[in-house]
């Protein structure tokens, strides 16, 4: 981003020409919140934007209604979008039975993949589960996104072998990531089933559990990004990956899952002092195509961007390279039936 006092970057101007790009986003969607009034998350401002400057964009979602509600709001505010640019892709990351398929529906219908935006992401005041058992959060945003970017690897390869084409990985975690964080390996299967700090209710409730399991699916995230980015520079693949923190965002996910009944007294609060939707998405759009990742990729690759677009060191154990490698041998090896 340059020196404090350089002009902050904005998609509205600094989006360049995104014409025949391929990129996926997950977890964009568009609803109608408690309140009876729209609501959209950081993922839905991010395909907006990314469309409205030219990208065919996947919308991988859990939810059909809501991904083609988010479809038609954009068609709708942006006369410019073609027709065709905006596709539903039916993904469930707490199933991983859904999410090699959804992968598999995107390899037969395209032959590139430029950027992929790993964005949902999900957290429960109580101790819920994935289809496989794992903790819901930690299986949502990180074993579930594992699979997918795993699957959609090879093409992912493919298109970074092409002259000329940018490719890169983005995944959105949080501050949270150094909040209240176990001391957890990443060596065992356990780790992906962790409920809550201890001593904890029997249904592990509380804000302490839940910023504590938040805290294991950020770091997993932030780790994944590094590791897979020390993998592709092994290779000489020039595919850029890259974590971030949005920043504290208003969106509607949040009156949901944070504090349980205190949820909407949370979502008022976030209302008035956080970021918007359209600020929380600007540093996911600027990894994904700001030109400066293009420019000066050493200053991108692996690294974690604070909501100013700023690269900062994570907590010291989401900087651990040991740790990410562990993380994604446990990972590999939890996936292994849908990757074989």
């Amino acid at each position: 981003m340059g020196s404090w006092f350089s002009k902050a970057w904005d998609p509205s101007t600094d989006i360049p020409d995104l014409s025949g790009k391929v990129v996926i986003v997950t977890g964009a969607k568009f609803a109608v919140n408690l309140q009876c009034t729209d609501s959209a998350g950081i993922g839905y401002t991010t395909t907006e934007q990314l469309a409205r400057h030219g990208a065919k964009v996947y919308m991988a979602s859990r939810s059909e209604a809501k991904a083609y509600a988010a479809i038609e709001k954009i068609y709708a505010n942006n006369k410019s979008v073609k027709a065709g640019k905006l596709i539903f892709l039916p993904l469930d990351l707490a199933d991983l039975d859904s999410v090699a398929g959804a992968a598999e529906i995107f390899l037969k219908q395209e032959t590139k993949l430029d950027i992929l935006v790993n964005n949902a992401g999900i957290l429960t005041w109580d101790y819920q589960t994935t289809k496989q058992g794992f903790e819901i959060a930690t299986g949502t945003n990180h074993v579930g996104h594992f699979l997918f970017t795993i699957k959609l690897l090879p093409i992912l390869k493919a298109t970074a072998s092409k002259k000329g084409l940018d490719v890169r990985v983005v995944n959105v975690s949080s501050a949270g990531h150094s909040f209240m964080m176990p001391k957890l390996s990443f060596k065992l299967p356990s780790d992906f089933t962790y409920p809550g700090a201890a001593p904890c209710p029997p249904d592990h409730t509380g804000v302490c559990n839940q910023t504590s399991r938040n805290a294991v699916s950020q770091t997993a995230i932030i780790l994944f990004a590094s590791e897979l980015q020390r993998r592709m520079d092994a290779e000489n693949v020039p595919i850029i990956s890259t974590s971030l923190s949005p920043g504290p965002t208003a969106t509607e996910g949040q009156a949901k899952i944070i504090m349980g009944w205190l949820g909407p007294v949370w979502w008022l609060i976030k209302t008035f002092m956080s970021r918007s939707p359209e600020k929380g998405a600007v540093p996911s759009l600027y990894l994904a195509v700001g030109t400066e990742a293009r420019v000066e990729p050493d200053k991108f690759k692996g690294l974690y961007f604070e909501a100013n677009c700023k690269a900062v060191a994570p907590s010291k154990l989401a900087s651990d390279p040991k740790v990410a490698r562990a993380l994604w041998d446990l990972s590999e090896e939890t996936v292994k039936k849908w990757t074989s």
